[in-house]
């Protein structure tokens, strides 16, 4: 990690209020700081991890494209064409934009 991605970090920490949310827009999840303690500066988040369709579904199309170098008839094989099935199911989830 860089200093300046460090210091960013910090900065961000110091200039946190309560009840401020922040979402991770690479994997959904999603934090909100609840309480700062006045004595030791500790922070307490509540953390939420939130399923995002669509990113679910890069994910299985990145594994299936890996998976399609598999030997036909491999347990790999089989298990590249379970994870196209879920693929399209979750495909079907998305909504149109």
């Amino acid at each position: 990690m860089k200093r300046s991605e460090l210091k960013n970090i910090v900065k961000e920490i110091i200039e946190a209020e309560v009840g401020q949310t922040k979402t991770d827009p690479q994997t959904g999840v999603k934090t909100t700081l609840t309480r700062i303690d006045p004595e030791t500066g500790r922070h307490e988040w509540d953390v939420k991890y939130d399923v995002d369709p669509k990113f679910l579904y890069n994910k299985l199309n990145d594994l299936v494209d890996y998976l399609d170098k598999a030997e036909k008839g491999s347990e790999l094989a089989q298990f590249r064409d379970i994870l196209k099935n879920l693929k399209n199911r979750t495909a079907r989830i998305i909504p149109n934009k």
